[in-house]
């Protein structure tokens, strides 16, 4: 079945049998230096997601160490050792500023590269995105890890349109597309990405023309045997020249309204694909480093059919996902964040109509009690389990502002009321705070201090019940008023079995004003270039 995974690609991967991936196709980290917080600001866990900056460190130090050990058994992982070794030489051993950051992204990226190349088939195909800030250096290591002689192209993703004017330096306009295959025994489908081009009168006179009106060119013979050639002449596709040498005719073939045409040969400079910065389109997420679906289909249509098993190790927001359930291929899709995947799924419901567990497996995120409560106890993903319960209220996770206490995070959303008396609109907070173990009255009385200082509307989100000496606590801290309505100020809600059989009824449990809790826009199916408009952070007119 399709899956989506949540955790770290390297650990999924590391649990997935050999040898059964047919293509790769993925965006990695460029290790571009720069901070993309612009999906979910001030995101603590976004933060981790989308800051593509490294620093030489602990993680980095024991990644190296992993490498060696597994380079023991491991021809591959020795390969990439040997390979990061020498480029420990060409960086000096450095510990810091770029080229201690570069030997950190290398010894993040070198081991997924080796894990995506033990799941690839014989006959699989991987596409690496990258730009020119570190392509080089993922060059050396795919060589390492794949063989030289399995590099099939380095293409060209040029995108033109409005940057920034730089005085010093040229503009920076191209992506690169690393193709490697696992052996010399790789699948391709060229004509499939072919594009059919109309052909003019002026262009139709460059080609010779049959005396029954077929126009086409000829080749020398090239490898084609004398059984071929003798075929072929009985069909007519041989042109015998003065000298007696046979060259290969070949037809120009007619389109449905006997237009002649011809297949435009595709090269590795991909100039006819937007970026989704040029063009203004319903693609769009909002996600900063989302490229266009279009790029994603050619490398698919290249290097698979339909029915083939397509991965994704770094899915973002599903770009690679969605071509493919598009193209009719199965898909593995892994990515780091909860709320990466999130956004995730809403687009495979409006897009295609499916839902997770029908149509597709959900690893690691909550779908039901039972792996909430996983996700609670595995302390790394504490936090990914607090911004999933932030997100289900419609808010914007945020750095903790919490009372202190050892279980709990305290998110900060904001909210635009209308004050109808003044004719304006009034910024107003709203804290969530989330509480795995029992809830105290301490702990309520600890955030009712906290929305007072910052006369904040407050959620307490827990997994058990609350008391009523809580409850009221919540109407001592009394009510708000919007557009003639009234709402408390402090409200809970205790996640339970009722809500996965029914989200919805979370609106029936948190009384916010109304377009707080408004689903996200849904999106059209089946776009070629439609707008993709996922807001975590609703505004209220």
């Amino acid at each position: 079945m399709n899956t989506l995974y949540f955790g770290d690609n390297l650990e999924v991967m590391r649990e997935m049998s050999t040898a059964r991936i047919d293509l790769i196709c993925t965006d990695p980290p460029f290790n571009s230096g720069r901070d993309y917080n612009t999906f979910l600001t001030d995101s603590k866990a976004q933060s981790k997601a989308f800051t593509d900056t490294w620093t030489w460190d602990d993680p980095a130090q024991d990644a190296r160490a992993d490498i060696e050990r597994r380079a023991r058994t491991s021809d591959t992982y020795k390969a990439l050792d040997t390979c990061l070794k020498g480029y420990d030489l060409v960086l000096q051993n450095a510990v810091s500023g770029n080229k201690g950051a570069m030997r950190a992204y290398l010894a993040f990226m070198g081991p997924r590269l080796a894990e995506m190349h033990r799941l690839l088939k014989d006959t699989g195909s991987i596409y690496l995105h990258c730009d020119p800030t570190a392509s080089h250096y993922l060059k050396g290591v795919m060589d390492a890890i794949y063989e030289v002689q399995n590099f099939r192209n380095e293409i060209v993703w040029y995108y033109d349109g409005p940057q920034r004017p730089s005085k010093k330096n040229f503009g920076k306009k191209h992506d690169t597309i690393l193709r490697y295959t696992k052996s010399e025994n790789f699948f391709a489908n060229p004509d499939g990405i072919a594009p059919i081009v109309k052909l003019s009168g002026d262009e139709l006179s460059k080609y010779k023309k049959t005396e029954d009106g077929r126009y086409y060119y000829d080749l020398p013979r090239g490898s084609y045997t004398d059984q071929s050639i003798e075929r072929l002449d009985k069909e007519g596709r041989i042109f015998w020249t003065k000298s007696g040498k046979p060259r290969v005719m070949y037809f120009l073939p007619q389109d449905e309204h006997g237009n002649f045409c011809r297949k435009k040969q595709l090269h590795d400079v991909w100039t006819d694909v937007y970026s989704l910065g040029q063009i203004n389109t319903k693609e769009k997420l909002g996600y900063p480093t989302q490229k266009p679906l279009t790029l994603y289909e050619r490398m698919i249509k290249a290097s698979s059919n339909e029915g083939d098993l397509v991965m994704d190790p770094f899915a973002g927001c599903g770009t690679t996902i969605d071509a493919a359930h598009t193209l009719g291929r199965r898909w593995i899709g892994i990515n780091l964040t909860i709320l990466s995947l999130d956004p995730m799924r809403r687009r495979l419901a409006d897009r295609h109509g499916l839902e997770p567990a029908r149509d597709y497996e959900m690893r690691g995120y909550p779908t039901n009690m039972q792996e909430v409560h996983k996700l609670i106890r595995d302390e790394r993903k504490y936090h990914d389990f607090s911004n999933w319960a932030v997100t289900r209220l419609g808010l914007q996770p945020t750095k903790s502002v919490g009372d202190g206490g050892k279980d709990g995070e305290a998110h900060v959303g904001h909210i635009t009321l209308w004050n109808p008396e003044e004719g304006q609109t009034t910024n107003t907070r709203i804290f969530a705070e989330v509480k795995s173990g029992k809830p105290t009255i301490s702990q309520v009385r600890a955030f009712c201090r906290v929305m007072d200082k910052h006369n904040a509307i407050g959620v307490f989100i827990t997994i058990q019940p609350v008391s009523a000496s809580m409850r009221q606590e919540a109407v001592d801290m009394g009510t708000f008023t919007h557009n003639n309505e009234t709402f408390p100020r402090l409200q809970f809600w205790q996640i339970d079995d009722a809500y996965f059989s029914d989200p919805s009824s979370l609106r029936n449990l948190i009384r916010l004003p109304q377009q707080w809790l408004a689903p996200m826009q849904r999106t059209e199916r089946h776009f070629t270039d439609a707008q993709m408009n996922f807001d975590l952070r609703r505004r209220i007119d």
